[in-house]
């Protein structure tokens, strides 16, 4: 199969190309912003033994003319999308553009081009905030922030090329991942950062907002299993069965450097995160009907990956 991957630069698609060139027989594109070396890093890193002759990368911006993009492509795996929703907040202009104009752009591209399969990397955020019990794919959208609302969009805007065009498309719906190489301003890699350089954890409000964690390699593993699982149309929900107080995620950190739990301060988010969601769930047992199964628990994950951040302070620069 040839596989298109956009986002090839980034935290989860960086990581799924280095899965799927594994397979001899998959001809993999990596399309992405031609970005900085230190991004680059994601592949180039891991890739400096591995033999990689199928993996051929391409720069663009899917805001552009992407038209020839799906040319000859059988598979589109399209994990692209700005995600800080800090920074949505401030300026929610280039999420829009990057999540759904981008996504629209993709889509033609997929239809004119009659690609075989396209997964949307989606996220929890879409349906919005849960007290009890868990998200099934049958939940409506309730995005509570831009980020979430343009991705909420993308998935719309699939799910009228599945029914209008005959697509085959399938959406994944996942929650907070995490591991190597992920963004030095997200929650771990930034925890770890500051407590090995003996500064406070930020947490924003009382820390008792929930998040459940799975960890990229089993997020990567998922959108592989489902090239040839689900039928066009289908929602995936992809998580692992844990969740977290944000307290509880800077004391797990803390713990496993050997820091005092008092390196833990509070910040009123009303103004840096209004609407901030009080907590996340999904329910994942569709697709581990199917086949797939998480194979690192939440203990594995977090210790694997504050141990790699802790061995790779460079990142975190």
């Amino acid at each position: 199969m040839k596989i298109l991957v956009t986002g090839v630069y980034g935290f989860v698609g960086s990581y799924l190309i280095k899965e799927l060139i594994k397979n001899k027989q998959n001809r993999v594109v990596g399309f992405g912003r031609n970005t900085s070396q230190k991004n680059k890093a994601r592949i180039e890193r891991d890739l400096k033994t591995a033999s990689h002759e199928n993996l051929e990368i391409v720069h663009g911006d899917l805001c552009d003319d992407i038209s020839e993009l799906c040319e000859g492509v059988d598979v589109v795996i399209h994990t692209a999308a700005k995600t800080f929703v800090d920074h949505s907040i401030r300026t929610p202009m280039p999420f829009i553009q990057s999540n759904l104009v981008g996504t629209y752009n993709l889509l033609e591209s997929a239809r004119v081009n009659k690609v075989k399969r396209y997964i949307q990397v989606s996220t929890d955020e879409v349906y919005g905030a849960i007290l009890e019990g868990a998200h099934t794919e049958k939940s409506p959208l309730n995005p509570s922030n831009p980020y979430a609302a343009a991705k909420a969009a993308a998935d719309c805007l699939v799910q009228s090329y599945i029914k209008t065009y005959g697509l085959n498309a399938v959406i994944t719906r996942t929650e907070n991942n995490c591991g190597p190489f992920q963004h030095a301003q997200k929650v771990i890699p930034a925890f770890v950062k500051k407590a090995l350089n003996g500064e406070k954890l930020s947490i924003y409000g009382d820390g008792k907002h929930k998040r459940m964690w799975i960890h990229v390699s089993d997020h990567a593993k998922a959108l592989m299993f489902l090239i040839d699982h689900g039928d066009p149309g289908e929602i995936f929900n992809v998580a692992g069965s844990q969740e977290l107080e944000n307290i509880q995620l800077a004391e797990w950190v803390l713990s496993r450097l050997g820091v005092p739990f008092n390196m833990i301060e509070y910040i009123d988010d009303s103004v840096i995160r209004p609407g901030h969601d009080r907590r996340y769930a999904i329910d994942s047992s569709k697709i581990r009907k199917l086949g797939w199964e998480p194979e690192m628990d939440l203990e594995k994950t977090l210790d694997s990956t504050i141990d790699w951040y802790v061995n790779n302070q460079w990142w975190c620069i």
